[in-house]
Formats: structure tokens, C-alpha cells, sequence
């Protein structure tokens, strides 16, 4: 028997606790306005999630924001794929996190479908920049989405975002406007 619901009904934490304490092994198929995904759990501990478009805690961070949507809980399903190797309570604080991060950065960053571009009359006197803010700069183009970016430098889109944020609020670069 499979355990089906409604977002509504139950938060996803609290399924992915519920999961947890059975020491389940199985998938957890989501379906939300914004796509389905599936979340695969082996003696209750999440072990790979993915959409389309995104895997691993990447998937699981944007599940956590789904507030429509339905489940469907398939024991015995499972996948050979591991991108996630965290207990539930870590990927839960862990997403939780990033998901303040994300609330901090959304007024300049609102989505990692934007576009950034180098800003046209810079103030670079006294920045230094990390290495990873000039492979960042290095790959700016002002025409790619800063996902686009991500997987061209094999980074989570997370962790790109929040370079580029720094990079925006120093005046070196811009979010396009559509």
C-alpha cells in the first residue's frame, strides 16, 4: 500500500520524518504547479533527489517551498543514483538555510533565470576577489542565466547565486532587466 496526500494536508518535513523513523526504503514522487520530482529513500535516510532540472539538495530546497501539490510514497522503489549522503534532519537544516539565504538575496537575485552583465562605469578600487568570483566574472557574458553559468562551472546554482550576489552589491556587475 502506497502513503498518498496532499501538501495541504502535510508539510513535506513532516513525511520526510515519518519516512525516517520507519526506516522506509522507497521513492517519494512529488507532483507541484512548478513540476514533479521524486525523492528516493533507502533504510530511511534520503539517499538522491531529482527534477528535470535539478539534483540533490538542490531538488530537496526546492520541494521545501512547494505549498501545492501532492505525494505519493512507493516502497521498495529505488535508484542507483546517490547525490545525497545526509541523515533527514541535516537536509532539512541544511535546506532551511539555504532557503533564509535565498529570502535575503531574492530582492537582488529573484530567480537564477536571470541574466547578470557587468556593470557599465564599475568603482573597482580597493576589491579583491576570490578565485571563484573571477571564474564567475571570467564566464559573464550578459546574455547567460545564472544557471546556465552554474553548469558551465560544475557549481550548484546555490552557491553561484550567492557569489554573484556579493559581485552585484559590490557594483561590479547587474541583474538585466527583462
Amino acid at each position: 500500500m502506497a502513503l498518498r496526500g496532499d501538501f495541504k494536508d502535510f508539510e513535506l518535513n513532516d513525511i520526510f520524518q515519518f519516512i525516517h523513523l520507519g526506516g522506509k526504503d522507497g521513492a517519494l514522487h512529488l507532483q507541484g504547479t512548478n513540476g514533479a520530482g521524486v525523492i528516493f529513500f533507502e533504510h530511511g535516510n534520503i539517499k538522491h533527489a531529482e527534477t528535470s532540472n535539478r539534483t540533490g539538495t538542490e531538488a530537496i530546497n526546492m520541494f521545501l517551498k512547494w505549498d501545492t501539490g501532492t505525494f505519493e510514497f512507493i516502497a521498495g522503489e529505488s535508484t542507483d543514483k546517490e547525490t545525497i549522503n545526509l541523515p533527514v534532519h541535516s537536509v532539512i537544516l541544511e535546506a532551511a538555510r539555504q532557503i533564509d539565504e535565498w529570502k535575503k538575496m531574492e530582492d537582488v537575485i529573484p530567480s537564477v533565470e536571470v541574466v547578470v552583465d557587468f556593470e557599465e562605469e564599475p568603482d573597482i578600487s580597493d576589491i579583491e576577489l576570490r578565485p571563484m568570483e573571477w571564474k564567475a566574472l571570467s564566464i559573464i557574458n550578459g546574455e547567460k542565466t545564472i544557471k546556465e553559468i552554474a553548469d558551465e562551472l560544475k557549481m550548484k546554482t546555490f552557491d553561484l547565486a550567492k557569489v554573484l550576489y556579493g559581485l552585484v552589491q559590490s557594483g561590479l556587475i547587474r541583474v538585466k532587466k527583462k
